[in-house]
């Protein structure tokens, strides 16, 4: 399952719940900050109107609600979102090797070529938000 790039900004910033600033006690929220205004800037230098209403949104998401927690706690649930498109993905691939047609077998395997990239991808941005342990 691909998440289109344009989304990934709202995703880090729907869910905070708290009220607190990004600012230096939340190292992780002003580095996502800097991150959106440097989309905002390139969505700006091209006219983009629907992706500069998104990423102003954002931004403000984060700067009323972002606590380094919540990113980490957003990475985490994609993790197992991730995780469970694998399994669902390997259960796929199972039937298709029990119905014997070659054509699904590929597709399957495609498909669960996909989702292992992208768990393997939501993890390495969880760790990077972990940091060095």
């Amino acid at each position: 399952m691909k998440r289109p790039g344009y989304l990934l900004p709202l995703c880090f910033c729907a869910a905070y719940a708290s009220g607190a600033l990004a600012d230096d006690t939340n190292p992780l929220c002003s580095a996502r900050e800097e991150e959106v205004l440097h989309e905002l800037q390139s969505a700006e230098k091209y006219g983009n109107e629907h992706r500069i209403e998104g990423l102003q949104r954002a931004l403000s998401n984060i700067r009323a609600h972002c606590t380094d927690e919540s990113l980490i706690a957003d990475a985490e649930e994609a993790v197992e979102e991730s995780r469970e498109e694998v399994r669902d993905r390997r259960q796929d691939l199972d039937e298709a090797l029990r119905e014997g047609d070659p054509d699904d077998i590929a597709e399957q395997r495609e498909e669960l070529q996909e989702a292992e990239d992208e768990l393997h991808s939501d993890i390495q941005q969880l760790r990077a938000l972990q940091g060095p342990r």
